[in-house]
């Protein structure tokens, strides 16, 4: 057994290393953090301190040249006044402004001293008496600076004029130095006079007068001379007294510690010293440095004189003060700064203090995170490698070690892997075989059990199914049959289907097929041709209808095992579809044919009359003052009217002769193979038999007339469009010429009273148009299901101009608008009224717009209708766009890419009227509207025809299969609204719900509404 040994700590010697390190790393950071910070010391200082005092002298200085550039002016423009003054006007007005005093001054007079705003004068009398050019000057100089002293003296302390005569004109604000003066005051020997005399200033150079102090103004001041010649003569000076208090307070400001700032001259003499103040006022404000006996004070005067330069800085010879200085231009002065090293020795030792307590909360965490790292890397796997060895070597199955990394004790940790691993694969290779047969015998149970499951629901979803379904294996044998298959063909509960052939199954239900030679036939085919499906129709000898579909049925490997057959009873689809085809081409009203088939028939007749020749005859009628039963009674009696016209006019229709009716109370007839006097003759019977047939109305029994127009092919036209029209027109003839009559195509009365018509309602569009005739009333479009109102239908009026309060209602105007162009207009009119209406009521849901088929003519309405959307902040969800069915389907390209604009800005689209042409259900994927609006004329009576209930029902089914929705407009009782809801209709519309209004409810209600 092996002898323990003692356990000496990798990691605590480690340990002892990195801190070691960190010592050593703190130390060295120190040294070289030191040595940069005084050499940068060194370099930044010199500069900081030059740019510190540059700064200051530049603020000090700007006073001193200001008064320069003002006693320059001023000289200037006081030899300007003097040359160009007139000399018996100023010398008259000295006398006006001065006067001798008792003492024998001359001063201002009395009544002109005003210190604030003048200035003052005091001037002795020379002993020959005051010259003309003292006058002048005077006077002018009196001028001058009462003109402007007032604005100089703010920045300045004085301004004046000295006289070489011993005088002195003076302005300082609130100060009447001539008052003040006595006998004795003089400015003769002044340092300003001294300055300015020829021979001591040959050049009349400006100066600056030496430091005094101002007993008067109680402050030191420095005087700015300008000497004043005028005539070839030195006649005095102008000056500006300007005080340093300012200067001087700055200066004594600073202290010893943070450094002494000072001003000095250029010869050597204290201007200002925050420590020498009384020294230098005992001196008369300058104090010569060296007269003190101070080194570094007479070290400075010397450097800025060996300098030659205006600004500057070094280090002191001592090494104890850095000193920097700066021009100040003017006096002609210096700004000096003086820094003791002792204060940045002493930023140094808080520098280097800052600097080790960085590197110790740097190094620190640095330290730590290493010795962590040491502990993690080392220390942690070999304890687990230790401890991993001591359990195999006990005999147990250690753990896995799993050391990440690929160092060194990463690989003996995974070669440790490695053989304990392929140890346990010698253990787990025992029990592997074992374990693989139990896993393939469960493995088979549960598949067999998944097996049964998907055939139980497979069977179960075939059962629920309500088509036929069959199975037909291989050998021609029914493998399987569902419960449909057996209702389908009505086999009693107990007939056997499974197991037995194809031909005995046809042979037992043989009697009830219609067509069994045709059927067999196609399962001969089938069966000839197993690989290809097979579709084909079985009728029943009861009359329906069977779909029959055969497809093919193969295994997971692609091999064929069977046919299925589907079989679906598909009656009740060929019944609709019948009645769909006899719709589309029948009126639902009255059950004649509609425009549809007048016009498929017509261009039938004209395509076969350019290979055989015939002639044909056209009647148009419709029923006179029709529109007043309408109004009156309601369309419930004008539909009846309409019905027992239609059934009279069959009574009366030859054969050959077909009988229309195009819409509203308009009818047609169309006779091929007839000539102008058939035409007329049963003109006469129609006209007659209207005239003539008693009409029950609100209990009331009255008797319509008809207007007729006749038209005959060739005679009066050689196409179809001419033939209607002219048909058309000599209807309007017969109106014209007294109704209740039938009138053959006049060409010469054709247009008159059209165009005079047309012309009028042009007029009056535009005048509405012009001056806000028009009007929109609002009627609710409410949900089936719960009653909430959907949106509202703007519907169009126009005011009558010679009867105000009266609308005109649409049918009056609309078709005159569309025929001039202007109903392009019209349809911008509402756009722009239903958007601002949707701006005016945020909270309305939507409001519904119909537009005219000619807008599809004008490209650019999408994008008006998007911008006004966009201007007024609406949301295009909020206005719905309402087309006709007619004029879309009528061009379908021009419809289609209208509509495609509509979407784009993201406006819901409506198809208006539909089922007028119901051939147009294969239009609908073209056109992509959201909402089927079906035509009133299928929703009048809904309970009582049969028929149009079985086209409502199917409108419904189209539009709910193709994602849109359906709603039904006229509702105007409670049992066409119930069957609506039965049918599953969206929305409803009608004056069952409520009648169109200008102050609907919903608009002052917030949008909000609610009915049924």
């Amino acid at each position: 057994m092996p002898h323990p040994r003692p356990r000496a700590s990798l990691t605590y010697r480690l340990s002892l290393s990195i801190w070691g390190m960190f010592l050593a790393l703190l130390l060295l950071l120190s040294v070289l953090g030191y040595l940069a910070m005084r050499t940068a010391m060194d370099r930044m200082v010199p500069a900081i301190a030059q740019q510190m005092v540059e700064l200051r002298a530049r603020a000090s200085e700007t006073l001193f040249l200001q008064a320069e550039q003002s006693v320059t002016r001023l000289q200037r423009e006081l030899l300007q006044r003097l040359d160009s003054a007139d000399r018996e006007a100023t010398l008259a007005r000295f006398d006006l402004l001065f006067a001798r005093s008792a003492d024998g001054l001359w001063r201002l007079r009395p009544q002109w001293v005003d210190p604030e705003h003048a200035p003052t004068l005091y001037l002795h009398q020379p002993p020959a008496g005051l010259s003309d050019s003292t006058r002048l000057r005077a006077v002018v100089a009196y001028d001058l600076l009462r003109e402007q002293g007032p604005a100089l003296v703010p920045p300045f302390f004085s301004v004046y004029m000295d006289f070489i005569e011993d005088g002195l004109m003076v302005y300082a604000r609130g100060i009447d130095w001539g008052s003040g003066a006595d006998a004795t005051a003089t400015n003769t020997g002044y340092p300003t006079m001294q300055g300015s005399e020829p021979h001591r200033n040959p050049g009349r150079k400006r100066f600056w007068t030496p430091v005094y102090f101002d007993r008067q103004a109680a402050t030191w001041m420095v005087s700015v001379i300008q000497p004043l010649d005028w005539q070839g003569q030195w006649v005095g000076t102008l000056g500006h007294d300007v005080s340093i208090q300012t200067l001087i307070d700055r200066t004594a400001a600073t202290g010893r510690d943070d450094g002494t700032l000072l001003v000095m001259s250029a010869d050597g003499e204290l201007i200002a010293h925050p420590q020498l103040r009384q020294r230098i006022a005992a001196a008369n404000g300058q104090l010569r440095v060296a007269s003190l006996g101070d080194p570094l004070l007479a070290e400075v005067h010397r450097l800025i004189v060996r300098s030659g330069q205006d600004s500057g800085a070094g280090l002191a010879s001592s090494g104890g003060q850095w000193v920097a200085w700066s021009k100040i231009h003017g006096p002609g002065w210096y700004q000096v700064y003086l820094l003791p090293q002792s204060r940045l020795n002493h930023l140094l030792a808080w520098g280097l203090g800052a600097l080790l307590v960085v590197g110790i909360a740097g190094l620190l965490p640095a330290t730590w995170l290493l010795r962590r790292q040491v502990r993690r890397l080392i220390d942690t796997p070999l304890k687990r490698l230790t401890q991993a060895v001591d359990e195999l070597s006990q005999g147990r199955e250690p753990g896995r070690i799993d050391l990440p990394g690929n160092d060194e004790l990463g690989r003996l940790a995974g070669a440790f892997d490695d053989m304990v691993e392929e140890l346990a694969q010698q253990r787990a290779l025992q029990l592997a075989h074992a374990q693989a047969l139990q896993t393939e015998v469960e493995e088979r149970r549960l598949f067999m059990t998944r097996l049964e499951q998907e055939r139980a629901r497979l069977l179960a979803l075939l059962g629920a199914m309500d088509v036929g379904t069959v199975f037909v294996g291989l050998e021609n044998q029914v493998i399987y049959c569902n419960a449909a298959f057996r209702a389908i063909w009505a086999l009693p509960a107990g007939t056997a289907v499974v197991g037995r052939t194809v031909q005995e199954g046809v042979a037992a239900v043989q009697p009830l097929i219609a067509n069994a030679d045709t059927v067999l036939a196609h399962l001969r085919d089938a069966n000839a041709a197993p690989d290809h499906p097979r579709h084909f129709e079985i009728e029943l000898r009861d009359g329906r209808i069977l779909l029959h579909n055969s497809y093919p049925v193969r295994d997971a490997h692609g091999q064929l095992i069977g046919r299925l057959w589907v079989q679906e009873d598909v009656t009740r689809q060929r019944q609709t579809a019948a009645q769909l085809v006899e719709l589309a081409q029948h009126d639902p009203l009255t059950g004649l044919y509609n425009r549809r088939r007048f016009e498929d028939q017509l261009a039938d007749f004209f395509h076969a009359a350019e290979r055989v020749a015939d002639q044909a005859a056209l009647l148009f009628f419709d029923l006179d003052e029709f529109k007043y039963i309408n109004d009156t009674a309601g369309h419930r009696a004008g539909d009846a009217v309409l019905n027992r016209v239609a059934a009279e006019l069959r009574t009366l229709i030859r054969e050959d002769d077909t009988l229309f009716r195009l819409g509203g109370d308009e009818f047609a007839v169309l006779m091929p193979h007839a000539s102008q006097s058939d035409a007329e003759h049963l003109a006469e019977r129609i006209v007659r038999r209207i005239s003539q047939t008693p009409l029950p109305l609100e209990g009331q029994t009255v008797r319509l007339t008809t207007s007729l127009g006749i038209a005959h092919f060739p005679t009066h036209a050689d196409n179809p469009g001419d033939l209607v029209a002219h048909a058309d027109a000599a209807m309007y003839q017969a109106k014209r010429s007294g109704k209740n009559r039938w009138m053959v195509y006049r060409p010469d009365r054709d247009t008159s009273y059209e165009m005079a018509s047309r012309l009028t309602w042009n007029d009056r569009i535009e005048r509405a148009l012009e001056h806000d005739l028009l009007r929109l009333h609002f009627q609710g479009v409410y949900r089936t299901q719960n009653g909430q109102l959907a949106h509202l239908e703007a519907l169009i009026r126009m005011e009558d101009e010679a009867n105000p309060g009266q609308l005109i209602m649409p049918a009056q105007f609309i078709n005159h608008a569309e025929k001039s162009g202007k109903i392009l207009e019209v349809d911008r009119w509402v756009v722009r009224e239903s958007v601002r209406l949707l701006a005016l009521h945020p909270h309305l849901p939507a409001i519904a717009i119909n537009i005219s088929g000619r807008s599809f003519d004008d490209p650019d309405l999408p994008a008006y209708i998007e911008a006004q959307l966009r201007e007024q902040h609406v949301l295009p969800q909020r206005l719905l766009v309402e087309l006709t069915e007619t004029a879309t389907v009528s061009d379908m390209g021009d419809a289609a890419r209208f509509i495609a604009a509509l979407r784009r800005t993201g406006c819901p689209i409506c198809l208006d009227d539909f089922g007028t042409g119901f051939a147009s259900f294969a239009y609908l994927k073209h056109l992509q509207a959201d909402v089927l609006k079906i035509d009133g004329m299928f929703i009048r009576d809904l309970p009582l025809e049969r028929d149009n209930q079985v086209f409502v029902r199917a409108i419904i089914e189209v539009a709910h299969g193709m994602g849109k929705q359906a709603v039904a407009e006229f509702v105007e009782d409670g049992k066409t609204l119930l069957m609506l809801r039965e049918m599953g209709v969206d929305m409803v519309q009608g004056y069952h719900l409520d009648r169109p209004k200008a102050d609907h409810p919903a608009l002052r209600a917030g949008g909000v509404g609610q009915r049924h």
